[in-house]
């Protein structure tokens, strides 16, 4: 299998009004100055003899189905795991593609380093964001700001799901509603990041694998996503949990807010 090399991604930006500075987890650096060292894919699965599967539906066609339900209808998700240079991130939040609204919290700790944290609403074209609750929130209109701009939040696929359900390469059944198997994350719309599903930290390059367990309920919504994908040293193991499923999510723009300094829409 090919090496890949996992990096933190520059996840968020910090945005300026009336003089104040409140980051949303801002850009970070490719750690130790230039990316992880490329190291092995994913180990293989086992090699052992599997028992037969009982006679159904294809579980990647299952599976799928599962993931297209999900990620074209509103739900609350949860997010935590590792990401690179011995970091961990959490986070959560509500997504509705159709209403085009997200609603997210995180945080980046460990490794080291001081935590960083921020909160982003996405309500049609207007991104808030701030560090953290009591902070004022800033507005970016992100009809004024260009796609290949730092600032420029891509609505397409917030929580990286699609991409996700495009990697799934293999799927066995291992259980009622179980799963689990591989994903390819070749190509270059993987090094955009979309691992942790959720709350993409995660940009993967020179390709790879990685492995994934996954979990739906008997309505055949996705409850749970967890992935292995192997850095330089050691496996880095998400998890992301599903609920909520079709529902209204109650996103709403906040209250108050200032608006972001025209430098923004200028990158």
């Amino acid at each position: 299998m090919k090496p890949y090399r996992p990096v933190l991604l520059a996840i968020a930006v910090a945005l300026v009004a009336g003089g104040c500075t409140t980051p949303l987890l801002p850009p970070l650096p490719a750690p130790g100055g230039g990316g992880s060292t490329a190291g092995s894919s994913a180990g293989p699965e086992s090699t052992g003899v599997a028992s037969p599967e009982p006679a159904g539906p294809d579980a990647k066609q299952t599976l799928v189905a599962a993931l297209d339900k999900t990620r074209k209808a509103a739900y609350k998700f949860s997010v935590s795991g590792d990401v690179v240079d011995s970091r961990r991130i959490a986070g959560s939040g509500s997504y509705d593609p159709k209403a085009k609204r997200i609603s997210t919290v995180q945080r980046l700790s460990g490794g080291g380093k001081k935590a960083e944290q921020g909160q982003r609403i996405v309500v049609g074209t207007d991104l808030f964001s701030r560090g953290k609750s009591g902070e004022t929130w800033v507005r970016l209109n992100l009809k004024r700001v260009k796609k290949d701009s730092l600032y420029y939040y891509d609505m397409t696929d917030p929580t990286g799901l699609t991409r996700f359900t495009e990697s799934v390469e293999t799927v066995r059944s291992t259980g009622a509603n179980t799963f689990a198997g591989r994903l390819d994350i070749e190509g270059d719309k993987f090094m955009e990041g979309f691992l942790p599903v959720g709350t993409p930290a995660i940009s993967v390059f020179l390709g790879g694998s990685a492995q994934f367990s996954a979990t739906t309920n008997d309505a055949g919504w996705v409850t749970a996503i967890s992935v292995d994908i192997l850095d330089e040293k050691k496996t880095l193991k998400m998890t992301t949990k599903f609920g909520n499923h079709g529902k209204n999510q109650g996103i709403k723009k906040p209250g108050n807010y200032g608006e972001a300094m025209d430098f923004y829409y200028d990158k």
